[in-house]
């Protein structure tokens, strides 16, 4: 299956009548049965009324080839970003891969990058170790040990070993001052997303 479209499915999955509305709910039950004509007719109008997840999948479908749009000027990547726009997590790192890898948009590093930071700062992990590894390697952006030591701090978490290696190269090029400032970002990132958000 289709790495895209496994993503569409699980994000599906989360989806509940009570956190969609019914036509979003039934076009995502007929993506799930692989009726993805009949999906993408039932999620075009909640993706035309700014909905991210009707937006992400109707990217998906039109990103596979699974269904036609009459909108050409409406294809994979308008959807996708506009639900990355929103905030959309599986969004974000979709529209960073396609251009990564220049998947129906020029391919652009420096835009990959930025998705992949979105994605990252939101705690998506493989994208933290793809802005670790941009950072430490120039790939879209400035070469920068301190970003790159932080985001790979970060990702231990969860890439465990395979994170401490990296990092561990990178702090070979730093000083003991720029490896405290890129621990003491990691700690300030960690924190704040377990801190609660402060009362309005």
């Amino acid at each position: 299956m289709n790495r895209c479209v496994a993503l569409a499915i699980f994000i599906a999955a989360a989806l509940t009548p009570m956190s969609a509305g019914a036509d979003l709910a039934r076009g995502i039950e007929f993506f799930e049965r692989g009726e993805f004509a009949r999906a993408y007719k039932e999620l075009l109008p909640d993706a035309e009324r700014d909905e991210a997840a009707a937006q992400y999948v109707v990217g998906v479908i039109l990103l596979n080839n699974l269904a036609t749009t009459a909108s050409p000027e409406k294809d994979a990547a308008y959807w996708i970003a506009r639900s990355a726009e929103q905030g959309y997590l599986r969004a974000e790192t979709e529209l960073a891969r396609m251009y990564r890898t220049g998947d129906h948009v020029k391919e652009d590093l420096a835009k990959a990058v930025e998705w992949y930071r979105k994605a990252a700062e939101a705690g998506d992990v493989g994208a933290q170790l793809f802005v670790a590894d941009a950072y430490a390697y120039g790939h879209g952006v400035k070469i920068d040990t301190v970003e790159a030591y932080m985001w790979y701090e970060i990702a231990l978490e969860y890439w465990g070993s395979l994170a401490v290696r990296a990092r561990d190269l990178v702090a070979e090029k730093m000083t003991p001052d720029e490896i405290a400032e890129a621990e003491r970002r990691a700690e300030a990132w960690r924190r704040a997303r377990t801190e609660p958000a402060p009362a309005e």
